[in-house]
This record gives C-alpha cells, structure tokens and sequence, in this order.
C-alpha cells in the first residue's frame, strides 16, 4: 500500500494544501487545494497581531482582541483541515503524516521592529494552527522553514535539489488548478513527510 502524505505551505490566514502519495521514489499528486486559516467574515484574523489601524506598522496593544482572533484562526484551522481529511478519507486515502513549509522559523522575540515580530508571530501562529491541528487528527508532522526547505527535503528524499525541483514542477502537470510555488513548497513537504521512514 501506498504512503499518502498531506503537505501544506502556510501562509497569512491561508495554506495550499497538497494531499501526495508515495513510494518516495516516484510520488504522485491526488489532490490540491487551498484551505483558509483565517475568516474572511472576521478581516482582523489574516494578521491577528498587527493593529486594526496599522500604519504605523504597531502591534496591536489590546491583549482581549489579539485572544478573540487567534480563537478565530484556531477554530477556523481545525474546520479548514478536519474537511481535507474527511475528504481524503471519502476518497479512499488515509494520511498519516504531515509537511509544513512555513516562511520562517524565526523566535518573534527576537526581531526587534514592531512591525516585522508581528509577521513572525503570525507566521508562528497560522504554523502551530495548521501543526496542532493534524496532530489532533492522529498524523505525525514536519515543520521545514521555506529558506532551507529545498536543501533538506533533498537530502531527506535522497535526490539531488535539481532533480527534486524538476520532479516538483513535473508534479503540477496532472493537476487542476494552480501550481504556484506555494503548491510546489506544499507538495515538497507532503514528499518529505511520505519518505520519512517512520
């Protein structure tokens, strides 16, 4: 039986999602799509931590609507992912693990500009979101940073990083739809996840 692995390239309030099985020597795309992380009832949810009125690029000071907006992005997570699992499951495929390709793995504290911790604490947010969330549905994860994600997912594959780019874009041939570099970075790290040995 084929491994099947989802991937994910989690950006602000959004991820592509990329559902991917193996072996890892010839993996193929069954399914792509984009999840939301955020709500677009509740704006406020893309960038939780930046001020309502942002321009001067501030953190947002009240503590309570920083808590109601992550609550947003946690919840909305957890609907967004629990549907492409019910939906890999009504298509015959059961995930075990999962790949996450974040911008940056970067500690917030230790970015000085108001402006650019609030990114990253983002970033570590719709992160952790999307991580929690397959987690809470029994499948292992990766977490790969988007700057060295095509250095080790060659090294995990065993492929040399040219091979793996072309084999990324050859992937995107079969499928509906986008093949952007967010489909790409997600479809890396589901390949990642499904030659993980264990």
């Amino acid at each position: 039986m084929a491994k099947i692995a989802v991937g994910f390239r989690v950006k602000s309030g959004w991820a592509a999602a990329i559902v991917l099985s193996g072996p890892s020597s010839s993996p193929s795309v069954l399914h792509a799509r984009r999840i939301e992380l955020s709500d677009p009832a509740v704006p406020e949810s893309r960038q939780p931590f930046h001020a309502v009125d942002d321009a001067q690029g501030d953190l947002e000071p009240n503590e309570a609507q920083i808590k109601k907006r992550v609550q947003v992005v946690r919840h909305v997570a957890e609907q967004s992912i629990g549907r492409l699992l019910t939906d890999c499951r009504a298509n015959g495929w059961n995930p075990q693990r999962a790949g996450i390709v974040a911008g940056s793995l970067v500690d917030p504290s230790t970015i000085h500009s108001p402006h650019i911790r609030a990114h990253a604490m983002e970033g570590r947010l719709f992160r952790t979101v999307v991580d929690d969330a397959v987690q809470a549905h029994g499948l292992s994860s990766i977490v790969l940073g988007e700057k060295t994600a095509f250095g080790a997912g060659a090294r995990q594959i065993n492929l040399d990083e040219r091979t793996l780019r072309r084999t990324l874009v050859s992937l995107g041939r079969h499928v509906d739809g986008l093949w952007r570099a967010e489909e790409k970075l997600a479809a890396l790290a589901a390949w990642v996840a499904v030659s993980e040995n264990r």
